[in-house]
Parts: C-alpha cells; sequence; structure tokens
C-alpha cells in the first residue's frame, strides 16, 4: 500500500505576503508614533525653559533688586514698589535670546487695601514647530511690606 499523503514543510507565497503587509503596518504606526513622541518632547523641554525664565522673573519682583553697573562694577540696587511696573524691570532680553517672547504685566497698587498690594502676571511665550503659539504664565501678588524690605 502506498499513501499519497505529502508533508508540507514551510511558508507558501500567499502567507509570506501578508505577514509582511501585517508587519509593515505595524513599523509605519511605530514610525508615526517616533515622529509625534519627538514634537511632545521638544514641546515639553521649551516648556521647562519658558518656566524658568518665567520663575526667574517672578524672583526678581519677589526680591525688588535690579543690577546696575556702577565704574564696570555690578551692583544690586533696590527698586522702589511703585516703579515696579516699568518696562525696564522685565527681563525681555534673556527671553529673547533664547527665542521666547516675555510680557510682564504689574497693576497699579489696589486703594482698597491702602495701595500696598500689586498683582503681577508674566507670561513668555512662543511658536512650536507647526507655527502654533504656546505659552506660560505666572501670577501671583505681592505686598509692599514683604520679607526683603
Amino acid at each position: 500500500m502506498t499513501s499519497n499523503v505529502r508533508l508540507v514543510k514551510g511558508f507558501s507565497l500567499l502567507e509570506v505576503v501578508i505577514s509582511l503587509a501585517v508587519l509593515s503596518v505595524g513599523v509605519l504606526g511605530l514610525v508615526k508614533m517616533q515622529a509625534y513622541m519627538e514634537v511632545k518632547s521638544e514641546n515639553a523641554l521649551k516648556t521647562l525653559d519658558a518656566l524658568y525664565i518665567a520663575e526667574s522673573q517672578m524672583e526678581r519682583y519677589y526680591s525688588r533688586h535690579s543690577e546696575v553697573i556702577v565704574s564696570g562694577d555690578i551692583q544690586m540696587q533696590k527698586v522702589n514698589f511703585l516703579s515696579m511696573a516699568d518696562s525696564t524691570y522685565c527681563i525681555d532680553s534673556v527671553a529673547i535670546s533664547k527665542g521666547y517672547s516675555l510680557t510682564c504685566n504689574v497693576s497699579d497698587p489696589i486703594t482698597a487695601l491702602s495701595g500696598a498690594l500689586r498683582t503681577i502676571d508674566v507670561t513668555v511665550s512662543w511658536a512650536d514647530r507647526r507655527g502654533i503659539s504656546q505659552a506660560v504664565s505666572l501670577k501671583t501678588a505681592l505686598s509692599k511690606y514683604s520679607e526683603f524690605d
């Protein structure tokens, strides 16, 4: 007796083509995810830089000190509470050099509180790689009678 049963070894061409198609769809998904994660990573780094710039400006308002150059020496000078709203007190040169835009808004003293309180709003903005505007904003209130007086 002879048997007509053949042992099939290996894969058919159709199975190989289907597996390659499934594999290529998976790889394309990974490439798209990599590009998406790169954009998100860049935005996270930019946000951290912007937050650092905004915090530096806030610290400058809290301490109310400004650097002045006297005979070639850098010295710290106390800034009057009423002159904090002056635009020269905003350190936008640091932000511009890093590709950011810094906006500092200091409100007039609130007269209901005897003129001893100012609200401060510091906003650092930039355009991401897609041209969409992004921003970090810090807001606080500062008393005339701070620990630095």
